[in-house]
């Protein structure tokens, strides 16, 4: 899912498998293609589209906080640069947790699971209806 720096809803993909990685669910989402076309086809109507994301996403080409090395400390400038980079991303967060608070989203699907899109989507309906 995708959302504004001011934490609104603007993007949900279909549901994927729970065992899919995040990285790989959000490549077969088609988004960062879509976000490209958007950025190529006329740079003067569409500013440069960056997206963040967490360390999950790390070299997919998105904004993602620095890993730390393994044995080593933090360095102070890769501290302060996620800090910085933390403090945008938790509005994903937060829009995370406002679609969680669905009830059939919370308890886990008890439905068939080829209806769980169409669930999604008439959920997300009522959210951007209401919210935006």
């Amino acid at each position: 899912m995708a959302c504004t720096l001011t934490g609104h809803l603007a993007w949900v993909s279909d549901p994927v498998p729970g065992r899919t990685h995040d990285a790989r669910a959000l490549t077969e989402s088609g988004l960062l293609h879509h976000s490209n076309m958007l950025t190529s086809n006329d740079p003067t109507r569409y500013p440069l589209i960056r997206h963040i994301a967490d360390k999950r996403y790390a070299g997919t080409g998105l904004i993602t906080p620095v890993k730390k090395p393994a044995g080593l400390p933090q360095p102070e400038t890769h501290e302060n640069y996620n800090r910085a980079i933390n403090k945008i991303r938790w509005q994903i967060e937060q829009a995370i947790a406002n679609l969680k608070t669905w009830h059939t989203l919370k308890i886990g699907y008890r439905r068939p699971a080829d209806t769980l899109s169409n669930t999604i989507t008439a959920i997300l309906g009522i959210i951007f209806t209401y919210t935006l």
